[in-house]
């Protein structure tokens, strides 16, 4: 077994979990710890299915054909959590549970357990200098995050709950019959957010606070905790291990709205809201252990989960609820993060963007409770992609799919590059920044950047966004399978992350040292101003225009106390 400098001999059932799940993949044919239900293993894929003209009901009773983990050594599965229902004063015993997934004598860890490192610069703090293209860019988000209606985006929450529904829906994966409904929405309150960080926009404030408001009366009226523009139904085919649309995928992107609304916009009713959500959905899965099993719950996560883990992590740093800090370790994907922990490159036919956000909770896991293992984990996740699955532009995936190592020309095609993949592994190496300073990690988030992000605007139109980036030789994105996208029917997973990302174009170049002597890491040439409060200072770049006959790229800083501007 590999294991990299000081990583522990750790008998704590997080690690016993990671790594036998990872012994029962290296020796397994085919790649069960995905969503790989029979025809449904993308979401290209599903979209089509379920905008069929046949009703998207219809899929959660189709059959399912074993695609799961097979747990080889039994005993070590069972000794992790017994499959009789607990006792009912255990039930609700979260540090028991913290325990038992923790080994025997560990207590609670205490916020930011790791150590100090890199802050970023908060988005209020930064402006991009106007007419410049990462401007543009941010702009024709604005743009199109004002174009956007509050009644159309809530529609189906509102009728969920059987509330007054004004208007008409949009289409797309936003259509009232897409399983997948609901998710823009969370996507739409983290960037809303963020943008409105970035540009103290009074309308875009107004706007997304009518979003949080209208969810607000949704989750009110439903009076469990639960919110989604789906039934609760749906997390009764996942925990029946039936095929349904990542549910869980959408409720982080619900979830992860309504704390960046309180973290980047200061919405405390947001808070209020996730914390219901979460105590809502610890519920649910403690059911499933106390009815089931714990194997059950890990066999649930082979459906796509999106960043569950992650989101939670961040509310157990708000909430100190060791409640929240369980559920999130439960909801660390085992078979996914084993594979890592043993540092062995093998996710070739694992769906991309399922894995990545589950890595990126791994790292808010190392950040909460100090585990060096999952330090270790994001490391050689990162390294593997970028020695191994990225493509010259620094994006990753082919048809959503990771395939064999470093044969990545045998992929080019026009769908090559998921933008959904390139905005998370932005997370992860931003994060490796944090930690070590490594420039590589800077590199590659710079490479990432211009080619995968500023790259899928169509120019300054206003909601025209690409899926993927083709990168066969002679093909265009207007022939891609996808092509362009709509202003108000396409609303792809893609859309999503796409307001986010030119929500936040200013978040990762400006990383301060904290301390008696504050220092201050600039890490892209981006033309921007940092109003560095720590040190009473506001540092401007300029870039000059490139041009191809140009050997350099010049730059130019000046610095001015606070006081003068």
């Amino acid at each position: 077994m590999a294991r990299g400098p000081g990583a522990p001999v750790a008998a704590a059932l997080g690690v016993v979990v990671v790594l036998a799940a990872a012994a029962a993949w290296l020796g397994a044919e085919g790649k069960a710890c995905t969503n790989a239900f029979p025809g449904l293993t993308s979401h290209t894929e599903r979209a089509a299915a379920q905008l069929r003209p046949e009703p998207a009901s219809e899929l959660g009773s189709h059959g399912h054909e074993q695609h799961h983990l097979t747990h080889t050594d039994e005993s070590t599965w069972m000794s992790l959590m017994p499959r009789r229902a607990l006792r009912r004063e255990e039930a609700l015993d979260w540090l028991m549970l913290y325990r038992r997934l923790r080994g025997a004598t560990a207590g609670a860890p205490l916020p930011g357990a790791a150590g100090a490192f890199l802050s970023e610069a908060s988005l209020h703090d930064v402006r991009l200098e106007p007419g410049s293209l990462y401007w543009q860019a941010q702009q024709t988000n604005l743009e199109y995050l004002l174009l956007l209606d509050v009644d159309r985006l809530v529609w189906s929450f509102r009728k969920q709950v059987a509330l007054t529904a004004p208007g008409t829906p949009y289409g797309g994966w936003e259509g009232p019959d897409v399983q997948l409904r609901g998710h823009f929405v969370g996507h739409y309150l983290s960037a809303t957010a963020k943008m409105w960080a970035s540009t103290h926009n009074d309308t875009l404030k107004e706007k997304m606070s009518s979003v949080v408001d209208a969810l607000y009366d949704c989750q009110k009226k439903m009076g469990t905790g639960y919110l989604s523009a789906f039934p609760s139904e749906f997390f009764d085919w996942v925990e029946a291990i039936k095929p349904v649309w990542a549910p869980y995928y959408t409720i982080h992107k619900i979830m992860q709205g309504l704390l960046d609304q309180y973290t980047v916009a200061g919405n405390s009713k947001a808070l209020d809201m996730v914390v219901k959500m979460a105590n809502y959905f610890s519920d649910r899965v403690m059911n499933v252990i106390q009815k089931y099993s714990i194997e059950r719950h890990w066999e649930s996560l082979n459906e796509e989960t999106g960043g569950m883990n992650d989101v939670l992590y961040q509310l157990y740093t708000i909430t100190n609820d060791l409640k929240h800090l369980t559920l999130a370790h439960l909801f660390d994907k085992p078979c996914f993060l084993g594979l890592l922990a043993v540092q062995a490159d093998s996710i070739s036919g694992f769906h991309s963007n399922t894995h990545i956000p589950v890595v990126i909770g791994a790292q808010m896991r190392y950040e909460v409770t100090g585990d060096p293992l999952y330090k270790q984990i994001a490391t050689f996740f990162m390294d593997t992609i970028n020695s191994s699955h990225s493509y010259a532009t620094g994006g990753t995936s082919a048809g959503e799919f990771w395939t064999y190592p470093k044969h990545l020309a045998e992929t080019l095609s026009t769908e090559n590059e998921e933008s959904c993949t390139t905005y998370n592994m932005l997370k992860i190496s931003r994060n490796l920044f944090r930690w070590t300073k490594e420039i590589a990690y800077a590199d590659y988030y710079e490479r990432a950047l211009i080619n995968g992000v500023l790259s899928i605007q169509r120019g300054t139109n206003p909601g025209v966004m690409i899926y993927m980036l083709p990168q066969a030789p002679g093909h265009s994105k207007a022939v891609s399978y996808h092509g362009w996208g709509t202003k108000y029917d396409s609303f792809w997973c893609c859309y999503g992350t796409g307001i986010e990302s030119f929500s936040k174009l200013g978040d990762s170049i400006y990383f301060e040292e904290k301390g008696d002597m504050p220092a201050l890491n600039i890490i892209q040439y981006i033309p921007s101003t940092f109003n560095w409060k720590a040190a009473g200072l506001t540092v401007t770049q300029q870039i000059k225009t490139l041009s191809s006959s140009d050997l350099y790229l010049q730059v130019s800083l000046s610095i001015s106390t606070t006081e003068q501007l």
